[in-house]
Formats: C-alpha cells, sequence, structure tokens
C-alpha cells in the first residue's frame, strides 16, 4: 500500500472513532462563518514539529497517548495541512497570511519580510499578545540559534531556533525594541499563569528536543523518533494542563494544537498553498507555464485539535483547512480583518464550528 493510501485509511478510522463527521457549512459574510460562536476571551496556540496525522494518531502508536486523548475528546480537523515546506515558511504563513515565496529554513531571509502581520493587527485592536519561545535566553533575543545554556551557538546543537520563532522573523517586530520585549522564554508563562497577567494571545514554541523535531548533535538525535514523539507528548500534557488549570481558562477560551508540516514523504495541501509549475509545456497562445499541469506544494497532512472551554467534544469534520484558517480564526475572534490569503472566503475557512458549545452534531 502506498503512503497516501495509509493515510488515507488512517484518516478514515479517525472519522469514524471521533464519532460523527459533518462538513462544517462554507464561509459566508466576513465574521459570520458560524453563528452562535462566542468570543474566545484567551487564544493559545502550541505550535509542533515535522510529523503528520498517520503517525501520531495512529491507534497502534503507544507514544503520544495524551495527544491521542486530546483528539478523541475535543475537536479534530480531519483535513488539515501545513501550508508548504520547510518550517519557516509556515510559521510566517500562520502570522502573515502568506510564505511571501519562501521555501526555505534560512533565518537571513528576515531582512525580506517586511510585511504586515498578526503583531501589526493586534496593537492596531489593543488585544495583548505574546511569544513564548522555550530556551530563547532572554525576551526579545534576535540571534539564530540558541543552546540550552543560552549561549549562541551552531544549528546541530542549538535548542532555540529562529526558523521556529515567526514573531522575530518580521522586520517591524525583531528592530522595535518594545515589539520584541514581547517574546520571551516560555518558562516567563508560568509566572504569568500564575499571576493572571497571561496576555489575549498566547503563541508557545517548544524547543527542537520537546517539538518532535530533533537535532543533529547528542540531545535528542533525528534518529529517536520514538523518544521525540514521547517528548511532545509530556510537553503538550505539561502546557495543556498548566492552561486549564489557570485563572486564564475563562470564558470560550480556547488550545489550538498543531503541527507545522509533516515530513517530506507528503506534499498534499489545500486553502491557497504555493502552486509549483510544471516544466512549460506548449499551448495555442505559445510555451509557458500552465496552471493545468502545476502541483500543489503543501505541507502535508498534520493534525489540529482545537480544545475550547466550552466548545465541541467528540468533534471531527473533513473539511479542508490550513495555518491560513487558524490566521483566519484568530482574526475573526477580535475582528482585525484579514491578512492576505486569509482573506480568500472561497479557499480558506476558519476553524469556529470547533467553537461551537455543544455542536449540534454532538449529543
Amino acid at each position: 500500500m502506498k503512503l497516501w493510501q495509509k493515510a488515507a485509511a488512517v484518516v478514515a478510522g479517525l472519522a469514524v472513532a471521533a464519532g460523527a463527521v459533518a462538513a462544517a457549512s462554507a464561509d459566508g459574510p466576513q465574521f459570520g462563518e458560524v453563528h452562535g460562536v462566542p468570543h474566545m476571551d484567551h487564544v493559545f496556540v502550541i505550535m509542533m514539529e515535522n510529523h503528520g496525522s498517520s503517525q501520531l494518531l495512529s491507534s497502534s502508536n503507544r507514544d503520544t497517548p495524551f495527544i491521542q486523548s486530546l483528539a478523541k475528546t475535543y475537536g479534530l480537523a480531519l483535513d488539515y495541512y501545513g501550508v508548504t515546506h520547510v518550517s519557516l515558511p509556515n510559521y510566517i504563513a500562520t502570522i502573515s497570511g502568506s510564505n511571501w515565496g519562501s521555501n526555505s529554513d534560512n533565518p537571513d531571509q528576515k531582512t525580506l519580510l517586511d510585511h504586515r502581520n498578526l503583531v501589526d493587527q493586534f496593537e492596531a485592536h489593543g488585544v495583548s499578545w505574546k511569544g513564548y519561545m522555550q530556551s530563547l535566553p532572554s525576551p526579545g533575543y534576535t540571534g539564530s540559534f540558541a543552546d540550552y545554556t543560552g549561549t549562541p551557538n551552531g544549528p546541530g546543537n542549538a535548542l532555540y531556533v529562529l526558523k521556529h520563532d515567526p514573531f522575530l522573523l518580521f522586520p517591524d517586530v525583531y528592530g522595535n525594541p518594545a515589539r520584541a520585549a514581547d517574546v520571551v522564554p516560555l518558562h516567563q508563562l508560568t509566572s504569568d499563569l500564575a499571576a493572571n497577567h497571561a496576555p489575549d494571545f498566547v503563541w508557545i514554541t517548544p524547543n527542537v528536543c520537546n517539538d518532535m523535531h530533533g537535532m543533529s548533535g547528542a540531545a535528542c538525535p533525528y534518529s529517536n523518533d520514538a523518544q521525540l514523539q514521547q517528548n511532545g507528548d509530556q510537553f503538550v500534557r505539561q502546557w495543556v494542563t498548566a492552561i486549564m488549570h489557570s485563572r486564564a481558562w475563562t470564558g470560550n477560551s480556547a488550545i489550538f494544537i498543531t503541527w507545522d508540516e509533516n515530513d517530506f514523504a507528503s506534499n498534499t495541501g489545500c486553502c491557497d498553498s504555493p502552486m509549483i509549475a510544471n516544466p512549460a509545456v506548449n499551448t495555442s497562445s505559445g510555451s509557458g507555464g500552465d496552471l493545468t499541469t502545476a502541483s500543489v506544494y503543501g505541507g502535508g497532512h498534520v493534525p489540529m485539535i482545537v480544545i475550547a472551554r466550552h466548545g465541541v467534544r467528540g468533534y471531527s469534520n473533513t473539511t479542508p483547512y490550513n495555518h491560513y484558517s487558524l490566521l483566519r480564526t484568530i482574526e475573526q475572534n477580535w475582528n482585525l480583518g484579514y491578512l492576505q490569503n486569509a482573506g480568500d472566503s472561497n479557499q480558506v475557512h476558519s476553524l469556529r464550528a470547533f467553537l461551537v458549545p455543544q455542536h449540534p452534531q454532538q449529543p
């Protein structure tokens, strides 16, 4: 059986396990895609790395029990994708609505990313935010790599990597000391939750030992994938539990847990993922690229788990989504307007169906 066939079989099995599968309705007018969705007091995003649904949610996988329990208990988007490959363009796409033509992890690209982003929207609308980065040496640290002691290091032994920190890839954030100061080490979230000082929007990036990515050095080698998955499962358990037991867990606050991309076995995608032109073909108008022969260069099938305090339980659907859908959902919550592809209501649907209290398809 080919890889895509195995993945399709797993998705079908998950749909049955999760209960009735319902396709969410197509997007309606702006901010009206799903009626009766309460405002989220706090939005938490946890971005993991480089694993797909067929790996993580398979019943034969014994390394991700907590993640699997969340997928069954709360909301699971069965047809969710990374925008593209590799990591960095997925991160910038998630907070700006485009990968801006990038398919590279080179952090030197940041000088070219002078584009409007979620931070601009938040600050224009009075929405508080912070990016919490595990193993970040200090607030607003602008280096590309850091090891566990906070010492700048090469990529082979770095636990913090800039390519997984979307905020400090945009010049109007890393070049603005006041904004950069809101990108902080993850341990600060413990004190912010305890003091009831969590911002409206919280982004969490684990280090490369806990996000399932791994490294070439000895701390968490790529080759030990079972351990990487176990580390990630424990990380998600730690922070989901901390958030749900904090004073920030109010109203219909929600946690969105996803993975930046699948591995390179799959380029599947949807919802304005980049199109890669195949070699020029002859057409009636001459030679040139032809969309009819182009290929989607998506990031592959990944989980999206939505835990809303008063939202759905045991719910899944087969609507196509990707990271632009997550951005659209965040923007709708605070009436921010839409950035780039997040505004394409024909292709990009929000995740608001997962936020409806006692979804009508649920018991």
